[in-house]
C-alpha cells in the first residue's frame, strides 16, 4: 500500500527519513528551495539499510508550475549526491515540458555513509 504524500513546506527546510518512508514527496515552491537531506546514520537507521549495498528508491514532485520555483537537494552529513540535484518546476506557460519530479535510490556504502543518486 502506498501512504499518501508528505508535502513539505514552501521553505528551505530538511528532507527527514520520516519524509522519505512515504515514498512520494511533494512540495510546491513559490521561488528557489533548497531541501537538505538528512544524515546518513539517520537514512541507515531509518531506512533499515543494514548492509552496504542495501537501498531504498523514493520520489520528490515538483508541484510548482511557474517554470521558474525549482527545488535543490543538498547533502547532509555523510550523504554523497550522484546526478542532477536540481528538481525542476513545470512550465505550463510555455510548454517546455520540464517533468517536475526526480526518483531517487539511497545506497549505503558503509556504516556511516550513504550516496543519493538520481535515477531518473
Amino acid at each position: 500500500a502506498q501512504d499518501s504524500p508528505n508535502n513539505l513546506a514552501d521553505a528551505d527546510g530538511t528532507i527527514a527519513v520520516a519524509d522519505v518512508l512515504k515514498g512520494v514527496i511533494t512540495c510546491t515552491p513559490t521561488t528557489d528551495r533548497t531541501l537538505t537531506l538528512d544524515t546518513a546514520s539517520n537514512l541507515i537507521s531509518g531506512l533499515n539499510l543494514s548492509e552496504d549495498n542495501d537501498s531504498f528508491d523514493f520520489t520528490i514532485i515538483n508541484l510548482a508550475t511557474d517554470g521558474t520555483s525549482d527545488l535543490t537537494m543538498a547533502a547532509g552529513t555523510g550523504v554523497t549526491l550522484v546526478g542532477n540535484v536540481l528538481v525542476k518546476s513545470q512550465n505550463n506557460t510555455d510548454n517546455q515540458g520540464y517533468c517536475g519530479s526526480a526518483r531517487i535510490r539511497v545506497r549505503r556504502t558503509s556504516s556511516s555513509a550513504v550516496t543519493l543518486y538520481r535515477i531518473s
